[in-house]
């Protein structure tokens, strides 16, 4: 048809200029030439079979099953209306939520994934356990979105992306990110003659150094140590989140090559045992009683807890059901930067979905996936009653992101978490040998706290058995 266009319009305008010319034997053959070239590009057009327009692909239809932990499906999915939503836009699906604790789920989704029986069609999974599932069988056992998830690619926090690549392809859809703050208690700050509105607290405690001024003051002044910092178990949590904001971390996300003795992470284990060495962190391990009893003390008398370094997570375990009763005691502030010029962010924890890729029923899982985790309207509904930030930046401006919180003393810290979920950078912990990692740089951090090792040795002894697990 274009080029049926094209001919007609040159023969108009030929014609124009032929008759312009005035009649002639050479403009009347011209004429005849032309006319009967356009009848017969007329001719093909008119007898020729029309292409067959696309047949839609029907929607999808039949059962599937998702698997994850009750806070994420019942609690949440379930307890928004996202499910109902679902429901109602896709209603020749059924959906089937399968609970287990995430440590089962890890245990069962490999062997299901190898085996390639008995598969759900969705599976929730942590990003600290991502990569090990994207690498499995070189990714062959999830399936590729690739395409499907390009158009949210843009819309993500980008670090969410990085335990999800392999080789160029995308194997998961994120759900939750995990911005670090600095949660204080107000209380604790005055008693100490600290500044105590969020501003001047993230201006007061800038750098670590800073950190370590403003412990010194909290425990002179009032004997409350600054946060829990075990030694005997110490399971690297706050380090990694310390790594996490210098963009460092286990091994070189480029490279593959193991860090985990580099100068820069020496230097960071170094600067946390500063805090041990002057006695001003506790040694309460994190969940266990001793620990939830100092976040949830209200009395300055009984000896709170004065800071916590944690993601965003953290504040709906603690309305909940670690320290309800310290509501409008407490305060966020910026987590502080160890150099003074770094970035102010860090992450830990967060979740995505993934599809098996020999899922019974995969387009009826994606399009559950891509609902539930790629709609702002179903994003927001879901953030409104867990309070888990979500991966996906085009929420950021809606109105929940915008109110205080008697929780904080009216203080609006969602507005923090945004900035800092936005600004997050990569690093490279939760890799595909992440817990092998994670195991021995544990132990390694209890060898130095404990007074066996110096830092340097202790992670250099630590870069040697993970190198040679990886042989």
């Amino acid at each position: 048809m274009k080029k049926l266009a094209v001919l007609l319009t040159c023969t108009i305008l030929l014609t124009g200029i032929l008759a312009a010319c005035g009649p002639t034997p050479e403009t009347e053959v011209i004429e005849k030439v032309v006319t009967q070239v356009v009848k017969e590009e007329v001719e093909k057009v008119v007898t020729a079979t029309p292409e067959p327009e696309a047949t839609p692909l029907p929607p999808p239809a039949g059962n599937i099953i998702v698997w994850g932990w009750e806070a994420a499906l019942n609690n949440t999915l379930e307890a928004s209306g996202v499910l109902d939503d679902f429901l109602k836009a896709y209603p020749d699906v059924e959906v089937e939520f399968l609970i287990m604790a995430p440590a089962d789920l890890y245990t069962n989704l490999p062997l299901a994934l190898t085996a390639g029986e008995d598969l759900p069609d969705v599976v929730l999974v942590e990003n600290s356990n991502l990569a090990q599932f994207v690498h499995l069988g070189g990714g062959t056992g999830l399936m590729d979105l690739t395409d499907r998830v390009a158009p949210y690619v843009d819309k993500m926090n980008d670090y969410k992306w990085s335990d999800c690549v392999l080789d160029g392809k995308y194997y998961c859809m994120p759900w939750d990110s995990g911005p670090v703050v600095m949660y204080y208690r107000r209380d604790v700050f005055e008693a100490a003659g600290l500044p105590s509105e969020p501003d001047q607290v993230t201006k007061l405690i800038a750098t670590w150094d800073d950190y370590l001024q403003a412990c010194r003051t909290i425990k002179e002044k009032t004997g409350d140590y600054c946060f829990a910092h075990n030694k005997g178990n110490n399971f690297a949590r706050l380090y990694e989140m310390v790594l996490w904001e210098q963009g460092l971390g286990y091994y070189d996300l480029e490279t593959g090559q193991v860090t985990v003795d580099s100068p820069e992470n020496i230097a960071t284990l170094e600067m946390l045992g500063q805090f041990w060495e002057e006695d001003l962190v506790s040694d309460n391990l994190e969940w266990t009683d001793p620990w939830y009893a100092e976040l949830g003390t209200v009395e300055l008398s009984e000896g709170p807890i004065a800071t916590i370094v944690e993601a965003a997570w953290m504040e709906v375990f603690m309305k909940d059901w670690i320290a309800p009763g310290t509501a409008g005691l407490w305060g966020v502030a910026y987590m502080p930067s160890v150099t003074g010029t770094g970035p102010r962010t860090a992450n830990d924890g967060g979740s995505t979905f993934v599809i098996p890729a020999k899922a019974p029923n995969p387009e009826a899982a994606w399009a559950f996936v891509e609902f539930s985790l790629g709609k702002r309207e179903s994003q927001l509904k879901m953030f409104e009653v867990s309070g888990f930030i979500p991966s996906l930046e085009t929420t950021y401006d809606d109105g929940l992101f915008e109110t205080g919180d008697d929780f904080f003393a009216g203080q609006n810290a969602r507005t923090i978490y945004a900035d800092v979920v936005a600004k997050i950078p990569s690093a490279g912990i939760y890799g595909p040998n992440y817990h092998m990692m994670h195991d021995s740089v544990s132990t390694a951090i209890q060898n130095y706290a404990s007074g066996e090792m110096p830092a340097e040795e202790a992670l250099q002894e630590a870069a040697a058995e993970i190198n040679a697990n990886l042989e």
